[in-house]
């Protein structure tokens, strides 16, 4: 591959494998009181790679520019993510059910057991939505010079209730989000 994940994306086999290992990824913020399988459609990912090449080629197209940038690039990613919905599903260990967060572990605390456990709720709603948006932007701001942080969990669950609750957005609405974010 090349070094440069936008264009490395373009192949199949590798967008399958790396969005695939990336959506398949236990988010960080469910430990330690929870952990999840996330089962990944290759399908759908199938899908989503061709409506990501398909997005890339538009942009090239539309705006006569041979190779769209990083911001182009991660709102093409984005909503193709967005289209495919590739986490067909997710189970918890223990079910959020049944976690009782006033017993834990030794060293996990009442409030981390409950931010694991609100988070745990959170994912289980958005999975596809924030794991698209994760990745959109954590690869996004690989091309920035000073690379960004998102500052408030807020914004990214406004995004996240943004993309699920609306399902006709356009390509170029995802790739004004991230250039937003990235100013």
């Amino acid at each position: 591959m090349t070094g440069n994940t936008f264009r490395d994306l373009e192949n199949r086999e590798f967008f399958v494998k790396h969005v695939g290992d990336y959506l398949s990824f236990t988010p960080f913020e469910l430990a330690p009181v929870l952990s999840c399988q996330v089962t990944v459609d290759p399908d759908r990912l199938i899908f989503a790679h061709d409506e990501y090449t398909q997005n890339v080629r538009r942009f090239a197209l539309y705006l006569q520019s041979g190779d769209p940038d990083h911001y182009k690039r991660g709102g093409a990613l984005l909503h193709a993510l967005y289209m495919s919905q590739p986490i067909v599903e997710v189970c918890f260990n223990p079910e959020l059910e049944d976690v009782d967060t006033l017993i834990t572990e030794p060293g996990v605390t009442y409030g981390d057991a409950e931010n694991a456990l609100t988070f745990g709720h959170f994912y289980d709603d958005y999975h596809n939505e924030f794991s698209a948006f994760g990745l959109a932007f954590d690869t996004c701001r690989q091309y920035e010079q000073n690379s960004k942080v998102l500052g408030s969990f807020d914004y990214v669950q406004t995004v996240c209730t943004y993309l699920k609750n609306n399902g006709n957005l356009s390509v170029e609405s995802m790739y004004m989000v991230l250039k937003s974010l990235m100013l």
